[in-house]
């Protein structure tokens, strides 16, 4: 005998069979808060026809919560489901695509389901679920209980408040203490949802509802029974402009009565319009038609038109390769489909939106941290309904929902930007977009003077297409365009000027460069390369760094005991202590290394006291619209000398700047990290091609105690191709990506001890885990201090995972809420 259709239990209580071909049920991605990698299954009530990617509301243990519809079943997994309670939104806020490269972050990276998802959603769409405590009117007799006459006299002196209030108010707050509270008579305990953050904006305005020549009219005939009539000066203004906001309408002297009397009668009418906010408010683009493309810039937008998929476009800096990026959009947007931009820093936001403003203006949306909530939900809805079909911005704009995708560029794909580290998921926009690309259709882009090692390794082996750009272009101001030139690199030894007495921060030629530049009315940038908090031993004799002989990479210096400090790998753990005296050439000059960018704006202020010297690091830079007053204020020329750190290498191009010197290039080589060489490489070659970009010659020093080293000798060369053979037979010996993969699981703890016992027990275990399974990889390394070991009070270690597929192993170990895990890191620092 066949069995029964699954039958569920509608919120009425009555039974109904399901039917052939329906889909009862739902499975729900679910904003619990809690670390779900998998969808929930509920009914579908009777008269309940939500769809895919639509919002619903939904039962979740006690509370009702906010949730995404993922699909529609036929069958449910479980035996009991509860029923979907109501849709929260008529359309749907995420498409296919979106849902399903959701799906795909939260199985690569190990992140809750809800989390991936809501990288896609609307700015401050999802509502967290909240506990409200509210006092009674006419409360019983005080507990005895110290803590319960607390919570009574704190809701009682603020009245409702939330429980996450209550507890920084007060302290420890339970549930249980609040159901007994409130089953004895004391206080009200109700389960709710947060109101989202993201909401669009009203404004009351006013309008003319006659012809103007009829209302100047009756203006004259108001002035002729008082000259100073309010509602005159009031129809006036609107029978000149037509529409004006009521805030306005205030200033000009309207009270209500004056409005209500105008609008009886019939001249006005009041009405509310919704706001667009957003970076492009108020901001008006000079069309310009597009650059005469060179020969190779054609041959380039010509290949990856024809051939769709994912590219590389590898082009020296200054080759040109915005424009390129710029003639694909004008085909996708013309073929009738959308196209997102991504640029690494907020800092090249600016320039990028006037260059794409200057030819698509009309149709531009940008995304980015540095803009409000508000601005970024109109955004959002600006491309949903299809008013704006390019997306420009940062790592979070690919999410945007653009329909009918048919282009994404990551610009500068090689910066480490594109990783997302906190909060979860800590997705790589790079990945993120070839699986969007693959979903959508559409074409890949990936753009870089100096590519990622691994995806030029891509390149190499055939699975992404790769076109080389390989002459400098010089945009001249009518639209064409000439050949460029490289700047030309000095490499100065930082030891032969401290063996001519120059103790300096500068060195000799920098200096002199600075100098011919200034009296040029030319701008110069002093690149102070400090990615991390960089602690490590140099040699000024001989430029030795100490390396830990199982890693091969640079040994930090731990500082933690002042009278035994040690040299310290914050992979492996191995450590040794500290030399007095150099151990490769016994010179007493080995010290630790490293200077900040206020230092080396003192001295270039110093040093050239006639010179507008300014900062630009991520302290000047936290302050809203600072990049765009900093990128106003250098195309201005009011500022001779720039100093400033990695958003400098980004994108900049500024004709006037002619000088690059590099402070401190040993920085970046001796830092622990398995990119370390790669990231010296391409800040180097990145900074130095901000220098020279127009008809002028560009100069770059740089300043460094290892002129030997590989990335030194091939950034001074603009050899990428001769640094990408040595990187690769690095990462090949010492099993790096792309010859496998990494996991980082980070510990942290207020207790050392016991931080360090969990992060032992965690290695121990995933070892067991992978031995038990005979399995050879993945290497389990640690546990060991982080390369920072304490931040905020808390002590952290890692265990790192290498191998083909790390993530595996760690799909059933049940890690607590003090863990959190990268999979692929853009660094181990």
């Amino acid at each position: 005998m066949a069995a029964e259709p699954f039958r569920f239990v509608p919120a009425d209580g009555t039974m109904t069979p399901v039917e052939a071909g329906m889909k009862p049920f739902a499975e729900v991605a679910v904003n619990t808060g809690q670390p779900a990698r998998r969808g929930f299954t509920y009914a579908v009530p009777p008269g309940m026809d939500p769809a895919p990617g639509q919002a619903v509301f939904v039962p979740f243990g006690p509370r009702v919560l906010q949730g995404i519809v993922l699909a529609r079943t036929a069958e449910s997994p479980v035996a009991e489901v509860r029923p979907i309670q109501s849709i929260a939104d008529p359309e749907a806020v995420l498409d296919g695509p979106h849902i399903a490269v959701g799906r795909w972050m939260s199985e690569v990276y190990l992140a809750p389901l809800w989390d991936c998802l809501a990288v896609s959603l609307p700015q401050g769409y999802g509502q967290k679920a909240v506990t409200m405590v509210s006092p009674v009117e006419v409360p019983p007799l005080l507990p005895i209980y110290p803590q319960d006459q607390r919570i009574l006299q704190y809701i009682a002196e603020h009245g409702r408040v939330s429980l996450e209030s209550l507890r920084e108010a007060i302290g420890t707050v339970t549930l249980p203490r609040l159901e007994r509270l409130q089953k004895d008579g004391h206080l009200t305990v109700v389960q709710g949802l947060a109101r989202p953050a993201g909401r669009p904006r009203f404004e009351r305005r006013v309008a003319l509802a006659q012809p103007a020549e009829a209302a100047r009219a009756h203006v004259e005939a108001l002035r002729a029974r008082s000259a100073r009539s309010v509602a005159a000066r009031i129809l006036a203004l609107l029978a000149d402009r037509g529409d004006i906001a009521l805030a306005e309408a205030r200033d000009a002297g309207a009270a209500p009565g004056h409005l209500d009397g105008l609008e009886r009668d019939g001249w006005i009418r009041r009405y509310e319009a919704q706001v667009e906010r957003g970076p492009l408010a108020g901001m008006t683009f000079e069309a310009r038609p597009p650059l005469v493309l060179t020969t190779e810039q054609q041959a380039a937008a010509d290949a990856i038109w024809s051939e769709r998929g994912t590219w590389l476009l590898h082009g020296v800096t200054g080759s040109g390769k915005t424009e390129v990026y710029l003639d694909l959009v004008r085909r996708t947007l013309a073929e009738g489909k959308a196209a997102v931009v991504l640029v690494p820093e907020i800092a090249l936001t600016p320039q990028a939106i006037r260059r794409y403003g200057e030819r698509f203006g009309s149709t531009l949306a940008v995304f980015h941290s540095g803009l409000g909530t508000g601005e970024l939900y109109d955004q959002w809805h600006a491309v949903q309904r299809g008013a704006a079909r390019l997306v420009l911005g940062s790592r979070s704009a690919l999410f945007a929902p653009a329909a009918d995708l048919g282009l994404v560029v990551i610009d500068e794909e090689h910066e480490w930007t594109y990783k997302q580290e906190n909060p979860q998921p800590r997705y790589h926009a790079r990945d993120a977009a070839r699986e969007l690309c693959r979903l959508t259709g559409a074409t890949l882009v990936l753009g870089s003077a100096t590519p990622d090692i691994v995806t030029y390794h891509h390149s190499e082996l055939g699975s992404i297409r790769r076109f080389e750009l390989k002459g400098r272009v010089s945009p001249g101001e009518g639209g064409e365009t000439s050949e460029g030139t490289l700047p030309r690199v000095t490499v100065v030894d930082m030891r032969e000027q401290l063996k001519h007495g120059n103790r300096s921060v500068f060195s000799v030629p920098l200096t002199r460069a600075l100098r011919l530049a200034l009296q040029r009315k030319e701008q110069s940038i002093l690149f102070v390369n400090r990615r991390g908090s960089a602690r490590f031993m140099l040699c000024r004799a001989c430029g030795h760094v100490p390396v830990c002989p199982s890693c091969e990479l640079a040994l930090s210096l731990d500082m933690s005991d002042a009278i035994d400090p040690r040299l310290r790998c914050h992979h492996c753990g191995r450590s040794r202590r500290l030399e007095e005296r150099c151990p490769a050439c016994d010179s007493p000059r080995y010290r630790p290394f490293g200077v900040g960018t206020q230092r080396i704006e003192v001295e270039a202020k110093l040093a050239f006291p006639g010179a507008r010297v300014a900062r630009w690091d991520s302290d000047v830079a936290s302050r809203k619209g600072s990049h765009a007053e900093m990128v106003r204020a250098l195309e201005a020329h009011e500022i001779d000398i720039l100093v400033g750190t990695q958003m400098l290498a980004k994108g900049l191009d500024l004709p006037a700047m002619t000088v690059v010197g590099v402070v401190d290039a040993d920085v970046g080589l001796a830092l622990p990290d398995y990119t370390a060489q790669e990231r010296t490489f391409q800040l180097l070659s990145q900074v130095s091609g901000r220098a020279g970009r127009r008809e002028r010659e560009g100069f770059v020093y740089i300043q460094t105690y290892q002129p030997e080293a590989a990335p030194i000798v091939a950034a001074a060369n603009h050899d990428y191709r001769a640094f990408y053979e040595d990187e690769i037979a690095h990462r090949r010996r010492a099993g790096y990506p792309p010859f496998a993969r990494l996991a980082r699981l980070l510990h942290r703890d207020t207790n050392r001890e016991r931080g360090l016992e969990e992060a032992g027990r965690i290695a121990a275990e995933l070892r067991m885990l992978r031995d038990a399974a005979g399995r050879a990889e993945p290497d389990v390394l640690g546990p060991m201090a982080a390369f920072i070991p304490r931040i905020r009070g808390e002590y952290r270690f890692q265990v790192l995972l290498r191998g083909r597929h790390p993530a595996r192993l760690l799909e059933n170990v049940r890690l607590g809420d003090r863990w959190s895990v990268d999979i692929d890191p853009a660094s181990l620092l």
